[in-house]
């Protein structure tokens, strides 16, 4: 069948990364994406090779100088027949082209035009350069990466980029789903720092400047979350963050009789005792050292423990689950040869997406493209209404878990979802962690109840009947015993989408084993290249857990959209593993030789990927340099005295890579010379992307009046006091968005709910006394979430 956006039609006028996640998503599941390019090609397509045959597969390509009147028009016309534009260009500069918002809404109105910056269209740092490294660096990212050295670290993982080109599909998707109903493009805003933040939001938050996070943590609760090597060298990773999981984990560890374990299974919060701690932080390591990975990962699976092989960037291609699920492809890529690729992360049962040939030569579909658009009639927009929010009048009831799964109802709920959250008479394991709860459950409303109680099947049914959306991310099996299986929910509501995100999958080998983040970024590889080269591995903070419940908000709304124009409702599925392979699409396999390409460039100190791309130590701090094109490097020589294009050891790509430990060195003892000021100064004036990189920046980022002002960043009123978390990560016009609610405290709001569904207060207050259900009374003392 044809993918759920075969319907679609997008023009990319961006460069770089971060429209390419956006776009190359919508391409695998049938967009028509045309990539308009500067003649001769996109000026980062030699940089980023790798990346961009997975990113720009299946989408056509042609070339447009917008220099000129001739260009602009060109585009008009290719915008005329397009339902979406992406672009990536600095604040001003689509204005000064004349294509800017307003013109190109007034000749196109039914367009959603969706620009993707650095920082936004306002603020102080809205005119940097987009890069990756200036982003995470200025955001705080490189203060906050584990590192084999002291901070700052690089920050290997492009997760700015890729949060942005999700974010920008989440609101491209809900604008369209409202285009439905009133007709009316809109202006989307979202950046490579919302990008960040859509990852970093999973720790960041604070009460009344507490600053007490998970990760410091660490070490000092019942809940494993590490990476540990073993007797022949290779490493493993535990997470004991499922029920009953830590007690499990010390049995096998021979543990159980000197560290305490609760017998409700509920351990994760508890704080460990000095000497549990001292065994945490020594012994737990020589017991793992004493028997080979592959040993321990079936004594743990054995015990249902979580426990994940850190592979090798690659190495999981081979997987017989990853292959079970279709998430490797190869292709014909007329740059690399043939070579195999992250494939389609996301299932649609009904409208399977899939890799429709490779990234295109530039210009290849030039003639075709225009030729298509002078036949193609332009179409006209409808009455806006600003007031309703994108998704007013979607339903959800999420009865997931922890966070990837509640994350993508959470992102949801922000562009106007009404969610439900549905959770056991115990309350969600993550409520142990407040911050990382509060992150993925604002916004919604909480019932909690024990659906295998006969008495509240017809509540379970109501809460059905009532949902757009059902979603969840249990293991295979566990939602069918709670009544909530995708058949089971199709026998009561026939139209409904489904999202499942699984760890692994709903089948194949592998389908049963727990999954935990980061866990699964060490089995993609992911931890291996932000350790940097020969390095032991490190856990990344762009993880799987945000990274799924992204794919899963994107795969809800592909759904929505296919219903709205057939009535079919269909099951959605999003495996954790396919996530965190996602955040590997910067690599590929060659087919012939099985050489991994793009892979373990952060070098052994962790201080960049290139010479020209890097962290480098003044006389009294570090500033992070970012010279990519051409216009770039001839300014950071002006202001270094080091020539660079003009040297042939460093003048071509190849060559600076081939050299680049000597032009480090030279660029490196002229910036050591300067203090940090000096150096953003002179780099600066002569025009080199170059920022001085933030530490640990939660507390700085909550309270800024800016982010405040935009709804980065939320502070609301609690009994526990003022909470502050991050907030709305894009802007969009003609559109309202609902206030924001700090998670909900445990049963808040059951009785609302139920009596909704027509239980008397009667019943509810003796399905309370069994233990079926939960309530917040006045008088409860728990501590709110």
């Amino acid at each position: 069948m044809p993918g759920a956006l075969s319907w679609l039609r997008v023009v990319d006028c961006s460069e770089g990364l971060a429209g390419a996640y956006a776009t190359g998503i919508l391409a695998d599941h049938g967009a028509d994406v045309i990539r308009v390019e500067a003649p001769g090609g996109d000026r980062y397509r030699e940089l980023f090779a790798v990346p961009y045959a997975s990113l720009h597969r299946g989408t056509r390509s042609v070339e447009l100088d917008l220099q000129t009147d001739s260009g602009r028009e060109d585009l008009l016309r290719l915008l005329g027949s397009a339902d979406v534009f992406v672009h990536s260009w600095a604040p001003g500069v689509p204005e000064s082209f004349g294509l800017g918002y307003e013109a190109v809404h007034a000749a196109v109105p039914h367009l959603v035009y969706a620009a993707i910056t650095a920082f936004g269209q306002t603020g102080k740092h809205h005119d940097v350069a987009a890069y990756d490294s200036i982003v995470h660096a200025l955001v705080g990212t490189m203060g906050e990466q584990d590192g084999h050295r002291d901070g700052p670290i690089y920050e290997a993982q492009n997760f700015a980029s890729q949060g942005a080109g999700y974010l920008a599909d989440i609101a491209i998707l809900a604008a369209l789903y409202r285009r439905h109903i009133d007709g009316a493009g809109r202006y989307i805003d979202t950046s490579l720092c919302d990008g960040a933040l859509a990852y970093l939001m999973m720790t960041w938050g604070q009460v009344d400047g507490d600053e007490v996070t998970p990760l410091s943590k660490r070490g000092f609760n019942r809940l494993i979350v590490r990476t540990f090597r073993c007797q022949d060298g290779e490493y493993l990773g535990v997470h004991t963050g499922a029920v009953g999981a830590w007690g499990r984990a010390m049995k096998a560890f021979g543990l159980d009789g000197r560290v305490g374990i609760d017998p409700n299974g509920r351990d994760m919060g508890i704080p460990l005792t000095d000497d549990e701690q001292k065994i945490m932080s020594t012994e737990i390591f020589d017991i793992l050292a004493s028997k080979p990975r592959d040993e321990w990962a079936r004594i743990l699976r054995e015990a249902d423990v979580c426990a994940v092989e850190h592979l090798r960037p690659g190495e999981a291609f081979d997987a017989e689950q990853v292959r079970y699920n279709g998430t490797v492809t190869t292709v014909d890529d007329p740059v690399l040869g043939e070579v195999e690729q992250v494939g389609v992360m996301i299932g649609l049962d009904r409208t399977p997406g899939e890799v429709r040939g490779p990234a295109p030569l530039p210009g290849a579909h030039t003639a075709e493209v225009l030729g298509e658009a002078a036949a193609l009639a332009a179409r006209s927009g409808g009455p806006v209404d600003a007031s309703a929010s994108l998704l007013d009048g979607v339903k959800i009831l999420d009865v997931g878990a922890y966070y990837a799964g509640p994350w993508s109802s959470r992102v949801l709920a922000d562009l106007g979802a009404d969610v439900i959250k549905l959770e056991t008479v115990h309350g969600d394991s993550l409520r142990g962690l407040r911050q990382v709860y509060r992150a993925c459950q604002a916004g919604k409303r909480v019932i909690s109840a024990d659906l295998k109680d006969p008495d509240l099947a017809p509540l379970r049914r109501a809460l059905v009947e009532w949902a757009d959306v059902v979603q969840h991310n249990m293991r295979p099996g566990a939602a069918e015993r709670l009544g909530v299986g995708v058949e089971q929910v199709r026998a009561i509501k026939p139209d409904a989408v489904y999202q499942h995100g699984p760890g692994w999958g709903a089948g194949g080998p592998d389908r049963l084993r727990q999954s935990f983040a980061p866990l699964l970024s060490g089995y993609a590889g992911m931890t291996f290249e932000v350790a940097g080269q020969f390095n032991d591995p490190l856990p990344p903070i762009g993880n799987e857990d945000p990274g799924a419940g992204l794919l899963g908000a994107i795969g809800i709304l592909m759904a929505l959209l296919h219903r709205q124009r057939t009535g079919e409702g269909q099951l959605v599925e999003t495996p954790q593993v396919s996530a965190a392979l996602g955040h590997m699409l910067h690599i590929a396999r060659r087919t012939a030789d099985r050489e991994v390409l793009g892979a373990n460039r952060l070098d052994p100190l962790q201080l960049g990927v290139s010479p020209t791309d890097r962290l480098y130590e003044t006389s009294d701090g570090w500033v992070v340099v970012a010279a990519n094109t051409d216009n770039e490097l001839s300014a950071l020589s002006a202001a270094t005295g080091v020539e660079i294009l003009d040297d042939e050891r460093f003048g071509t790509i190849a060559a600076r890579a081939n050299n680049d430990y000597e032009l480090g060195d030279l660029l490196g003892t002229v910036i050591h010379g300067w203090t940090t000021a000096e150096a953003l100064d002179r780099l600066g004036s002569a025009g080199v992307p170059a920022a001085e990189p933030a530490p640990y920046n939660n507390r700085v980022f909550l309270t800024d009046p800016d982010n405040l002002a935009s709804r980065r960043a939320a502070a609301t009123a609690h009994s526990d006091g003022t909470v502050r978390e991050i907030g709305i990560l894009f802007r969009v016009s003609e559109t309202t968005f609902p206030p924001h609610r700090i998670a909900a405290e445990l049963g808040e709001h059951t009785e609302q709910i139920m009596t909704w569904a027509g239980y008397t207060p009667e019943q509810i207050a003796a399905a309370e006394a069994r233990g079926s259900v939960r309530s917040l009374h006045r008088d409860d003392t728990a501590s709110p979430a």
